[in-house]
């Protein structure tokens, strides 16, 4: 298990998960105070998180059922693009427009698009044992 490359990629996208909780993806002060977007500060940002550390925990033990493995890779990389929306979508909710996003981005940001190139990367290295195996197969 831990020697395929692959289940170095979930378990990295695994720990970037965890990081969301504790890095905001944005933030700013406003009149009233404080303003940030990240896993720790919103319910549904929470909810969202939440989820996709579970599905990338239960990726990393399915390594005997490659297809259901790749199936969970991609529930966790639309759920990682979807916390990327999200965020855009409450910042406009809560400013009324798109003014100024760039100013206040931290190093919360990062760790989504980490994951989706971590769950690529896992996805492609599955496809190819998945292969490799059915190729084995051909040859008995």
């Amino acid at each position: 298990m831990l020697q395929r490359i692959q289940t170095i990629y979930l378990v990295a996208a695994f720990i970037c998960t965890g990081l969301l909780f504790y890095f905001p993806f944005w933030s700013s002060e406003k009149n009233t105070g404080l303003v940030s977007f990240g896993a720790g500060t919103h319910l549904i940002l929470f909810v969202l998180t939440s989820l996709l550390g579970t599905i990338q925990f239960i990726s990393i033990f399915l390594f005997r059922k490659r297809k259901i493995q790749i199936t969970f890779c991609w529930i966790g990389l639309l759920m990682a693009m979807s916390y990327i929306s999200l965020v855009l979508i409450l910042y406009i909710q809560e400013n009324q427009g798109i003014t100024n996003f760039l100013a206040g981005i931290h190093l919360g940001a990062i760790f989504p698009i980490l994951i989706i190139l971590f769950k690529y990367l896992a996805i492609r290295n599955i496809s190819k044992d998945e292969n490799l195996i059915r190729s084995m197969n051909r040859l008995r």
